[in-house]
């Protein structure tokens, strides 16, 4: 968090990028340095011709970065050589500096050319203020508000200032905005909430802190146990902490944000103050109930769709083997068919005893089959299906039913009936563990269906109906049934702005967004976009006429001309044999070879932050990288080489973390941005390019998380880890 009572928001690296002088490419340099009349007006009133040049040059990095830098000469040399050519051909000086007045009034020029004020407290401090604090009840990040912060200005021409002074400010402003949350958390926080939060966070109780962040992997009954013990703990609550939390008026943003604060702090929140730890709580256990919620709903469905699956497999290879059995016992249907050819049989013979002789043949259920064989009646896979689940009660009265309880259905227009139906189920099984006969309805069965439901003297079997209801539930979440406190599964427009609320604060919502687009007139923003298209379709033809252009193809075809990107013959699909001239390096060698020129194997610490670096164990870290990155993993790496497993686990153990590879790569990266071909790299100037690449991984089991992908995993569900490399040259983010 902070530093030497200091905020931190950005990083060193950040920082530096940010306020030091921009490193411009030949077209950056054409771009920045060209003037305008006024602009070449203004610079040719300077007396010095030195500092002119220098005024160019402070010029174009303003434009670039709107920061009043303090650049040396040495950083300037390359700009200053260009301008000099491009404007004063027989300019030579030798190296100089400028004194501070001297650069402060070439920044008073720059300022006003451009039209940009430059930073003052008297005259925007409490302007800025004001804003962050409209900010912060939208997202009171450090990072959030210092993004807000340099919007602000740029929209408002003000200067950047310097760092310190943000930290300062946006200090102040997150100490208000906290304090502001405080009262109302005094205000509105009842006694026995309160008491319950102090004990969650001491841990008196069965049910801690710990449990609650304990959440649910995958779809097991175990793991999804856990999350009905956090529900059923936090639901006496979630009436009080909601009205809390609409008191607070905390955003999505907000609430996620300081919901984070638990899981960063751990048991380190007892040292917040009590206020800090009410309010971090208070936003966790809405958060944390949220996504409890979330994932029953997720678990519910799963084990629906899972059941349902199963049993339609069962029922299918039930019916098969039914009719194979049936065509085994005709020959014995033969012996119970002679029965009624025997000619000594007494006139007054009775039924039941030739049913009796019948039976020893074949027995009545598979005489039956064996009717259904004659006859090409297969027996009935509908109700094959309804017994495999009858077989499944178990899960039905147990996970199911108790996830199923937590869950509260709305309906959409065409789903109203059955919305009340699975409503007042759900009401039963809390109150009485069994369906009533009010959550009984015959019309929503569909006709064929109904007999299935029905037991022997025409009244609905519970059971069934119960899994009848169960299964209406999956299908019908893409917007025909609702779970409005879910909110993955919850109506559209429940998270718009309420109707009424718009209509009144429609101006001041869009005035508070800051942008132009938002706020112009729809009908004359449509005109301007397309008369803007136009103009940029009319130039792209015209450069595509007129220039050389040999990657595109022009036709003419009924008159009109197309163009389309030529293809590739299959003879340059394959590699070009220059490449198989050139000798292969393996890739620990290309590792060693950016280390030696990065260092970035100093940046794995030991997790304990002892003094032992990475170095130590190079050979076993390289390793690991390879093994990671080619999914072979660490004991696929150590089955085809000398490293050992136990050594490498050890070691990734304590020295792969997130922290120390964000480091490793940011070291990396900020080496090949001040390589000269890194400016080539540019696809378009001005435009941030990225470089993104995916990894898919095969999952054993289900998690919240899998999903499905024919491609990679056929019929099985797997994850997809996407990796962005971007580096935003203005800010030197990675």
């Amino acid at each position: 968090m902070s530093k030497g009572k200091r905020l931190s928001i950005l990083t060193a690296a950040e920082i530096e990028e940010l306020y030091s002088p921009p490193v411009f490419s030949e077209s950056d340099q054409r771009f920045f340095f060209t003037l305008n009349d006024r602009e070449f007006d203004e610079i040719n009133r300077i007396r010095d011709r030195k500092h002119r040049v220098v005024a160019i040059v402070l010029l174009g990095y303003f434009k670039s970065k709107p920061i009043l830098l303090n650049p040396s000469f040495k950083s300037m040399q390359s700009d200053l050589a260009f301008v000099s050519k491009l404007y004063f051909k027989d300019l030579k000086y030798r190296r100089f500096s400028l004194k501070a007045d001297q650069k402060s009034r070439l920044y008073e020029r720059v300022l006003s050319l451009l039209g940009v004020s430059n930073w003052s407290d008297h005259e925007h401090h409490s302007l800025l203020t004001g804003h962050l604090l409209e900010s912060a009840n939208s997202w009171a990040a450090p990072r959030a508000l210092f993004d807000s912060t340099t919007e602000y200005l740029s929209h408002n021409k003000i200067a950047i200032p310097a760092y310190s002074t943000l930290q300062k400010l946006i200090s102040q402003v997150l100490i208000q905005h906290q304090n502001a949350l405080h009262e109302r958390v005094k205000a509105a926080c009842p006694k026995g909430l309160k008491t319950m939060l102090s004990e969650l966070l001491c841990g008196e109780n069965a049910f801690t802190l710990q449990h609650l962040r304990q959440g649910a992997r995958n779809f097991t009954g175990t793991e999804l146990n856990k999350e009905l013990q956090v529900y059923h703990h936090l639901q006496p609550w979630i009436v009080e902490v909601t009205q809390v939390q609409e008191s607070l008026g905390l955003s999505q943003m907000n609430l996620h944000y300081f919901a984070s604060r638990v899981d960063y702090y751990g048991a380190k929140l007892k040292r917040q103050s009590p206020l800090n730890q009410q309010l971090y709580l208070l936003s966790y256990l809405q958060h944390r109930h949220q996504q409890c919620l979330e994932r029953i709903a997720d678990g519910f469905i799963h084990h629906v769709r899972q059941v349902k699956a199963r049993a339609k497999a069962m029922a299918k290879e039930q019916v098969y083997k039914d009719w194979q059995k049936a065509a085994r016992n005709v020959e014995k249907a033969a012996g119970v068919f002679q029965l009624f050819l025997e000619e000594d049989v007494e006139p007054d013979t009775r039924l039941q005893s030739v049913q009796q002789q019948a039976f020893k043949v074949l027995n009545a259920k598979d005489l039956t089959s064996v009717c259904q064989y004659l006859s090409s009646q297969k027996k009935s896979a509908d109700e094959s299906y309804w017994q495999q689940l009858d077989g499944e009660s178990t899960l039905r009265t147990g996970l199911l039913r108790s996830l199923f309880c937590c869950l509260r259905i709305e309906g959409a227009d065409k789903t109203q009936r059955l919305a009340r139906v699975l409503d007042q189920a759900r009401l039963d099984l809390v109150a009485n563990h069994k369906l009533s006969d009010a959550s009984l309805d015959r019309r929503l069965p569909q006709k064929q269906l109904l007999p299935l439901l029905l037991n022997k003297d025409d009244s609905l079997n519970k059971g069934r109906y119960e899994w009848y209801l169960y299964l209406q539930i999956p299908d019908r979440l893409q917007g025909q049934l609702l779970m409005p406190d879910v909110i993955k599964y919850r109506a559209l427009d429940a998270d718009l702005v309420k109707p009424k609320y718009w209509k009144q604060e429609k101006q001041s919502l869009l005035e508070s967004t800051a942008q132009e687009k938002l706020m112009a007139n729809p009908a004359s923003l449509i005109t301007n976009m397309a008369t803007e298209l136009d103009m940029r379709l009319d130039e792209v033809s015209h450069y595509l006429e007129e220039t050389d252009n040999r990657d595109i193809i022009l036709k003419q075809k009924g008159g009109k001309r197309h163009w389309r990107l030529p293809t590739a013959s299959k003879k340059h699909l394959v590699n070009n044999p220059f490449f198989g001239q050139m000798r292969s390096v393996d890739i620990a060698d290309v590792l060693r070879v950016v280390d030696r020129d990065t260092g970035f194997i100093d940046d794995f610490e030991h997790v304990l932050g002892m003094n032992t670096k990475g170095r130590q164990f190079e050979v076993d870290l390289l390793a690991i990288m390879v093994a990671n990155a080619t999914n072979q993993g660490i004991y696929g790496i150590a089955e085809i080489s000398d490293r050992n497993y136990e050594q490498l686990s050890t070691i990734q153990a304590n020295y792969l973390r997130l922290e120390t590879l964000s480091n490793a790569n940011d070291r990396i990266n900020n080496a090949t941005a001040k390589l000269p071909i890194f400016k080539h790299y540019y696809i378009q100037e001005g435009i941030v390019h990225v470089s993104a690449d995916g990894q898919k991984f095969e999952a054993k089991r289900e998690t919240f998380r899998t999903r499905y992908s024919s491609k990679y995993f056929g019929t099985a569900k797997g994850l997809s880890n996407v990796s962005l490399n971007v580096r935003i040259p203005d800010q030197g983010c990675h």
